[in-house]
């Protein structure tokens, strides 16, 4: 269904079924109709074939709407002519701009998608089946649209590990941890009590996620939908987009305390916590061991039995999400840029958490240099005691110790 189109016939009081959509039990007839929201920030590579992935959906589509968010480039033109609701404007972030296509909706849902994505034919219908389930926000599967760069094979298992462990298990303990920007669909109604897409963070998603967590909502995970993505071609541009997403974790985790919300979030987040800094460790300690063991006696006994089997079960998920030959294809990919950023995720908590040195821009809006937070006085206060405090039970520790072991008799 194109922009201004009607919304599907209504029969004794209910919307019609969408083409290809049986009703099942416990589906409710609310939501029915939908809107895609497209924000975009000189897109115009990419733009036309997003629009025409929302037109091929299987599911009538109310509007289209781009959001030409600050735009120097040929991207609003390209969507008007493609039949798009065009919206220009300065919004600056893409949750603002995100906001502005808010009042123009009148349907009952609203699926937001990255303007570099695009979705599988029936995404749109299996994301409005799992709202007539009663949630109040899903989103699909990620998957790269190729694996031509050491970027997208990454990513490729990255985002397969993720469909096919981490979401599915996050659903049992009903606490989604993110429902990704790349593209997710809520109710329209729900987004409008919350306020819209919330600005005060460095990720709209997680902080959205989260904001109806606490509220009550409840989300869940489409795995049969699929939004392909457009991933970096650079070590700099995925390096970047990897720290945004860890800083909007760690901001949101404090904004809602997520860990203390209920049992089901604290074991999501401690987990994912726990993945992050032992992984980090893991890899920082690596150097020192080998130095110290040697190559064969380190590689072999360092952490070995908890990294075989995590990298195992990694492995069997790929394959039975991809399929052996892209597993092997994307595995090297994958295991090196997992011991390069596992790392830099550790020092990104750290510094967010720690330090407070919080990240407020980043280089994928508007090319805009990334900006932290200083330090406060305060806080730079409390970490000089807790060195200090630090340092002084060490060498108490030490000294005890020392006094305490058994003296070596004197040779004569």
């Amino acid at each position: 269904m194109r922009s201004g189109d009607a919304h599907p016939r209504v029969v004794e009081g209910e919307r019609e079924a969408a083409p290809g959509h049986s009703r099942k039990r416990g589906w409710s007839d609310f939501p029915s109709s939908v809107s895609l929201v497209i924000p975009a920030h000189n897109e115009e590579a990419s733009i036309a074939g997003t629009i025409r992935s929302c037109r091929a959906q299987t599911y009538p589509i109310d509007q289209i709407i781009v959001v030409a968010d600050n735009c120097s480039d040929r991207t609003a033109d390209i969507a008007r002519g493609l039949g798009a609701v065009v919206i220009e404007g300065e919004g600056g972030s893409k949750a603002s701009a995100q906001n502005m296509a808010l009042p123009r909706i009148t349907s009952d849902a609203v699926v937001a998608l990255d303007a570099d994505a695009t979705l599988s034919p029936r995404a749109v219908e299996q994301m409005m089946d799992t709202l007539r389930r009663g949630y109040a926000g899903t989103c699909p599967s990620a998957m790269p649209r190729d694996t031509d760069t050491p970027y997208s094979r990454y990513r490729t298992l990255y985002h397969a590990i993720a469909n096919g462990w981490v979401r599915p298990l996050q659903d049992v303990f009903d606490r989604q941890l993110v429902l990704s920007g790349m593209a997710n669909c809520h109710r329209t109604d729900v987004l409008r009590e919350v306020g819209g897409y919330p600005d005060d963070n460095i990720t709209e998603d997680f902080n959205l996620t989260w904001t109806l967590h606490r509220l009550g909502h409840r989300v869940a995970f489409t795995p049969e939908a699929i939004v392909y993505t457009g991933e970096p071609t650079s070590m700099r541009e995925l390096l970047s987009q990897m720290h945004r997403w860890t800083a909007g974790f760690a901001q949101t985790m404090v904004k809602h305390r997520a860990p203390v919300m209920d049992g089901g979030a604290f074991i999501i987040v401690a987990s994912q916590v726990v993945d992050s800094l032992v992984g980090g460790l893991a890899i920082c300690t690596l150097p020192f061991y080998v130095a110290r063991h040697g190559v064969v006696r380190g590689l072999r006994s360092w952490w070995s039995p908890l990294w075989v089997v995590v990298t195992a079960a990694s492995v069997a998920v790929a394959v039975r999400q991809l399929g052996w030959r892209t597993t092997v294809k994307c595995l090297p990919s994958w295991i090196a840029l997992q011991n390069l950023t596992g790392p830099l995720n550790a020092w990104w908590l750290f510094r967010e958490w720690v330090l407070g040195r919080s990240l407020t821009t980043w280089t994928g809006r508007h090319g805009r240099r990334p900006a932290l937070t200083p330090v406060t006085q305060r806080r730079k206060t409390v970490l000089a005691a807790a060195a200090a405090t630090g340092v002084f039970c060490g060498l108490w520790s030490w000294r005890r110790s020392a006094e305490q072991a058994p003296q070596q008799p004197r040779r004569r």
